[in-house]
This record gives structure tokens, C-alpha cells and sequence, in this order.
């Protein structure tokens, strides 16, 4: 990535380079959906359909067919669900029910060769709208809300080895519709809000599975929720959003090693409650709301940096 040589001193924000193209586009339009990488194929699960009905299907995008197909349904309807991958495992991670938010404590399996999703041990209390980092084959969760409507506040890791939850230090600021990645042995989580849209937080707060303790890192440029974030060669690009009236096109990079905050060529088409996922050197954006609330496409869009 060709680093431009303006610098803006207020936000020590650089501008990249990269290219973004259509690619093709989902079977349907679905928002408030999660995306994760499994043997070179990008899977995504739940969310709300066309008509705002929460979802069960599951769909699979080979890029060797350059096609979806619809996979195993998971075993209920969830939206603002998390999708992880550890090992060779995607994981989805509690999320919400219903079209009244119903937070769960579910985690499902899919089984590739048996094309369905598999129980394993719940989460410690039901969570939606979190973000899961994946540290030494190990799911880190973050954030959320869980019942009654309270932002959760303790942090979790589940390892698969034993089929076991541990509750972990908890985030420093709690927040939903945030998203969190991991690179290297830290898990970020970046952006999200208190309910409110129309109070986005701009934070980034990174936990160390070793120590386990949080830091402050910097700001992201922008304040957002809504937001989904994809790994690639070893930065975190992120994207979209939304505020209570409109949604953003915004994509910004952070780089751990640097603790440095990119801008870089927005999204062609704005929105929030999106996926996104890196495959062969490409960043997936998935899906999503182009107007915020409740809203679908199923557009698709490929970065190139």
C-alpha cells in the first residue's frame, strides 16, 4: 500500500491507495449480518431480509465458481450475530432474535461436511450486536448488549479445546454495534455506541489475552457504529456505519505497529450493519443497509489496495 505524503497533523491521518470494483452480489439483500473465511470460501449467516424479517439461511461465496449457494440454515433466526473462524471452525457467536432484539447466549458450529450448525457450550449470558477477535485459536468476545437491554460490560473466552467460557477483564467502555479484530496476539475493538446512533464512538481499546489487561489506542478518525472490519496483511480496514439518519461510506485503516489511523478510498456504496472479510489479498464487503434503520442490498464490493 503507497502511503500519500500529506499528513494531517490534527488526526495524524494519512491517506492510501486502492481500488474498489463490484463483485457479485448476494442471492438476496440482508443486513445486520457477519462474515468469516473457511477453506478460501466466505461464508455469511443470519440477518434481516428484504421485508425486515430476521433470517436462518446461510450462504457460501466460492470464488472459484465466483458464485453463492446457500448452505445449511443455522438452527434459528439471528441478526447482529458475529461470525468467527478458529482452527478450521466458523463459529456464530450468540447475536439477536426476534424483530424486538432478544439477545442469545447460542454458539453453533457449522459442520462442513455434514452441512449443518452444531451446539457447543453457551455463552456466559446472552449478548447481540458484539465483536469476536480469534487470538491463539481462542474466541475473544467483546461488547454488546445483553438483557434488559444493558450494555455488557464483562468480556469472555471461549476455547475449543475444552468447550469452556471464561470470563475475562472486562471492556473498559462498554458499547454495542461496535466491530473488533485481531492481529497478532491483541484483540481491538473498535468504534460502536450506546444504543443512542447518534452517539458513535470514535474509541479504540485493545485487550492482551496474556496479560489480561485493555489499553487505549488511538481514535479512529470518525465516530461510528454499525461498522464491520477486515484483516489485511496485518492492518484493519473499516468500514460503513451509520448514524440515526443517514449511513456512512467511510473506510479507514489501522495499523497496530504504528498505532496510526489511514484514510482510504471510501465505500462506492454507503451503509451500515454490513460484512466484511479478507480472501486471496481482496477485502469482501458484504451486504448491508444503504439508509439507515431498517434497509437491505445485496451488494458487494471488492477492495484491491
Amino acid at each position: 500500500m503507497r502511503l500519500a505524503l500529506t499528513l494531517v497533523a490534527a488526526t495524524s491521518v494519512f491517506t492510501s491507495d486502492g481500488r474498489w470494483s463490484p463483485a457479485t452480489p448476494l442471492p438476496e439483500p440482508i443486513q445486520e449480518l457477519s462474515a468469516a473465511v473457511v477453506h478460501g470460501k466466505i461464508y455469511i449467516a443470519g440477518g434481516f431480509d428484504r421485508s425486515g424479517k430476521p433470517i436462518a439461511k446461510a450462504f457460501r461465496f466460492d470464488p472459484a465458481a465466483n458464485r453463492w449457494e446457500r448452505i445449511g440454515d443455522l438452527p434459528a433466526p439471528r441478526h447482529h450475530m458475529p461470525l468467527a473462524v478458529a482452527g478450521d471452525t466458523l463459529y456464530a457467536v450468540g447475536g439477536l432474535a426476534e424483530a424486538t432484539f432478544v439477545p442469545e447466549n447460542t454458539l453453533w458450529i457449522y459442520r462442513e461436511d455434514l452441512n449443518r450448525w452444531e451446539p457447543r457450550a453457551p455463552l456466559p449470558s446472552p449478548r447481540g450486536a458484539s465483536g469476536v477477535g480469534v487470538v491463539n485459536g481462542k474466541l475473544v468476545l467483546v461488547g454488546g448488549w445483553g438483557l434488559g437491554r444493558k450494555l455488557v460490560d464483562s468480556s469472555a473466552i471461549y476455547d475449543p479445546a475444552t468447550n469452556r467460557w471464561t470470563t475475562v477483564a472486562p471492556i473498559p467502555t462498554p458499547r454495542d454495534h461496535l466491530t473488533a479484530a485481531a492481529v497478532g496476539s491483541m484483540v481491538y475493538a473498535i468504534g460502536g455506541r450506546p444504543f443512542n446512533p447518534d452517539r458513535n464512538y470514535d474509541l479504540v481499546e485493545a485487550y492482551d489475552p496474556a496479560t489480561n489487561r485493555w489499553t487505549k489506542k488511538s481514535p479512529m478518525p470518525s465516530r461510528r457504529g454499525g461498522l464491520a472490519a477486515a484483516v489485511l496483511e496485518g492492518k484493519i480496514h473499516a468500514f460503513g456505519g451509520e448514524t440515526r439518519s443517514s449511513v456512512f461510506d467511510k473506510h479507514e485503516v489501522y495499523d497496530p505497529a504504528t498505532d496510526r489511523w489511514t484514510s482510504a478510498p471510501p465505500l462506492p456504496t454507503a451503509r451500515h450493519g454490513l460484512g466484511a472479510a479478507t480472501l486471496s489479498g481482496k477485502i469482501y464487503v458484504i451486504g448491508g443497509g444503504p439508509k439507515a434503520g431498517f434497509a437491505q442490498t445485496d451488494v458487494v464490493e471488492m477492495f484491491v489496495p
